[in-house]
């Protein structure tokens, strides 16, 4: 006598139905958090870049013998004149031609224009800060960088007198 083999048998609708649903419960209910997520690594990755060009224009300032200004821009062009405009980047560039107050000249050298994410905005207790050739910086400012929905946590980017920028600890209020 053989043994009787089992009968393949495969998903009902039923089943198939029931497991779908509980899968886009779960995916609904990490929707909120993924997107925290991306707000809070958008924001982070921000900051990053702007203390990176931070201290980039304080090392080309010294190497190059030059003051090199790190300004907001809402265009990617020119520089924000007041503080506390909200602005979409910065501008990187040596100032051969000195202004107040500060602007981009055709005369100046554009090290590097960077472009904030969409939802990002990026403003200052100062509109630019300028690095001398001595290692100091001549101006010191606070940049707040926060989400354009109205997230009122965001990343704070300082600069010392002495030229050295640094992410603050915590959370910044936007």
């Amino acid at each position: 006598m053989a043994p009787q083999l089992a009968k393949d048998r495969g998903f009902t609708a039923l089943e198939l139905l029931v497991v779908v649903a509980i899968g886009a419960v779960l995916v609904a209910m990490a929707v909120p958090s993924f997107s925290e997520l991306r707000r809070s690594a958008s924001i982070s990755s921000s900051a990053n870049q702007l203390l990176w060009a931070l201290h980039y224009a304080r090392s080309q300032a010294i190497l190059r013998n030059v003051p090199a200004v790190v300004c907001l821009s809402a265009n990617g062009a020119t520089c924000v004149t007041s503080a506390g405009t909200a602005a979409a980047g910065w501008l990187v560039f040596l100032e051969q031609q000195r202004s107040i107050p500060v602007q981009f000249n055709t005369t100046d050298e554009l090290l590097r224009a960077i472009q904030l994410p969409p939802q990002v905005a990026v403003q200052g207790t100062r509109a630019a800060v300028t690095f001398w050739p001595t290692a100091r910086a001549g101006t010191t400012s606070t940049f707040k960088l926060c989400d354009a929905r109205g997230d009122p946590r965001g990343k704070a980017v300082v600069v010392s007198q002495t030229g050295r920028p640094r992410v603050a600890d915590g959370d910044a209020p936007c």
